[in-house]
């Protein structure tokens, strides 16, 4: 959902940006490798986008709802994504400061492979995301480990994705300011998906994110039917943060153990953290009591 998302604020984007330098009604259809042969006001035109979004979120949603195999249900997603935003590029870029619909620059044979390109290797990275197993136990008889106490604490930490949360900060000064916001987000979740925090005290198990505890989330134990460890690789989840597959919502800060809760209401979640069979086996263990 967030690739997705990411690639309608980049063709929404130019759009509103420019607007002032497209002719209105623009071109939006061309003659194969020729000239615009089609027009659509500007308005109607972002309409036209939202709608196609909008089904194509609608279809990922209801796929993902009825269980449908993540990988196929991914790589059409980014598919039509990716298509979208290819053929929105060029309509963009043949309409810049044209004085009519008209005068907006043909089409050519590279521009059309670029589109079918574009397409194919979104689709690709769709079905590689989503893809792999979605963990390996890594301890079968978890019911036998014991943990001593009443209470559990683990925590995992990325570099790398800190690290990364630095990059847009460097690219603030050389950017319009339009995009400044954008590269301001881009650092702060960078950041704050860098490390976690799980702790457990009998009554809630916490998840607490970054170096600030935000965001977090907090499971009351009476909802909790059960936990198992898993070794898992963030490609299998989509990559790495905060992701969303069918049953499960998954923190993922790197890969390797981690810890599933299984809850009565709602949907699982999992959590990538040091030391996860001792930190599930506590869980099953304060979720019996």
């Amino acid at each position: 959902m967030v690739v997705p998302a990411a690639v309608v604020f980049g063709v929404y984007l130019p759009l509103f940006a420019f607007r002032t330098r497209y002719p209105d009604p623009i071109a939006v259809h061309w003659e194969f490798a020729g000239p615009p042969n089609g027009d659509m006001g500007v308005s109607f035109y972002l309409v036209f986008l939202a709608i196609g979004f909008g089904f194509t979120w609608v279809a990922l949603i209801l796929g993902s709802r009825r269980s449908m195999p993540s990988a196929p249900l991914a790589a059409v997603t980014y598919l039509v994504f990716g298509l979208l935003a290819a053929v929105n590029a060029q309509i963009v870029l043949a309409n810049l400061d044209a004085v009519s619909w008209e005068e907006a620059a043909s089409t050519t044979v590279t521009a059309f492979v670029f589109v079918v390109v574009v397409g194919v290797i979104s689709g690709g990275v769709g079905w590689f995301a989503a893809g792999g197993s979605a963990g390996v136990p890594v301890d079968e008889l978890l019911e036998t480990v014991v943990s001593s106490g009443v209470s559990w604490t683990g925590s995992a930490s990325n570099g790398w994705v800190a690290a990364i949360g630095v990059v847009p900060l460097l690219l603030v000064p050389m950017v319009h300011p339009i995009w400044i916001m954008l590269l301001l987000a881009i650092s702060m979740l960078s950041v704050a998906f860098s490390s976690v925090r799980v702790t457990t005290d009998g009554e809630m198990v916490s998840i607490d994110m970054g170096p600030f505890g935000w965001p977090s989330q907090h499971i009351p134990m009476s909802g909790i039917t059960g936990a198992a460890a898993f070794d898992v690789t963030p490609m299998a989840y989509g990559g790495w943060g905060y992701r969303v597959r069918s049953g499960v919502r998954a923190y993922v800060i790197r890969g390797g153990p981690a810890i599933r809760i299984e809850r009565s209401g709602g949907s699982d979640v999992l959590v990538t953290v040091d030391d996860a069979p001792v930190g599930a086996a506590t869980i099953a263990a304060m979720s019996r009591r």
